[in-house]
């Protein structure tokens, strides 16, 4: 495009830069847009010494096991480039930077379905998360959350949480609670952090006879219409690309 000139006020002639054409106009070979594909992308998020040490214990890999079952499932998808999963501790997607580096990092896209599975503490800011996704624009299709922790002033005080109580976004929400009728020292742990009692909210919200550390029991465990929170995961994703 040429250059133009203005006149001022005071008479004085000023010739304007010339845009720049980014494409020949000449150019008429076709061109390729990228397109955004859908992939579903999962994340597990482990509690207290899950995926490292909490204090003097751990870690335990609770949460680790439910993941690794689940990804065989989703094998085809795998094969299809269509699912990329992730186990995280609970530390790791407490604020921005964390967030950023830990769950944006596997997005390739904002209009990429997101599920997220939390236990324990790891359901308590699995909740916060979602909400945070959402606000910046990401689509948080499922949250499970399996007998979440935190209510508790102590835990907070030694444990990288939120403090307030979360309030999830997302489209749906399923909430797992582990009510043992034999206790074991993880039930005792989860007292101590205090289990988030959660009334309303989840469209699901179970009880299943087993204790609080037996993440891959409550993900496993049939609790709505003969099937499991893990079969509603995978249902939800497939439900992606029908």
């Amino acid at each position: 495009m040429c250059a133009e000139t203005v006149t001022c006020a005071k008479g004085k002639t000023y010739k304007l830069q010339g845009e720049h054409t980014l494409t020949d106009k000449k150019d008429v070979s076709e061109k390729t847009v990228p397109i955004e594909s859908t992939k579903a992308i999962v994340i597990f998020v482990g509690g207290a010494g899950d995926k490292e040490r909490y204090y003097f214990s751990g870690p335990y890999e609770n949460i680790k096991f439910a993941w690794q079952d689940f990804d065989v499932r989703a094998q085809p998808l795998v094969a299809e480039g269509k699912y990329t999963s992730q186990w995280l501790g609970y530390n790791e997607i407490r604020g921005k930077q964390d967030i950023q580096r830990h769950v944006l990092s596997l997005i390739p896209y904002k209009s990429c379905p997101v599920f997220i599975v939390g236990h324990s503490l790891g359901g308590w800011n699995s909740g916060h998360l979602t909400r945070i996704m959402t606000e910046w624009g990401y689509k948080v299709k499922l949250l499970i959350t399996l007998d979440p922790v935190g209510e508790g002033a102590l835990v907070w005080l030694g444990s990288d949480i939120y403090l307030n109580r979360p309030e999830p976004v997302s489209e749906d929400w399923i909430n797992v609670r582990a009510t043992p009728s034999r206790p074991d020292a993880s039930d005792g742990v989860a007292d101590f952090g205090e289990k988030w009692v959660i009334t309303c909210g989840p469209s699901i919200n179970a009880n299943v006879d087993t204790n609080h550390a037996n993440a891959p029991d409550l993900f496993s465990a049939k609790i709505s219409g003969g099937k499991s929170a893990s079969d509603l995961l995978f249902d939800s994703i497939m439900k992606e690309f029908s």
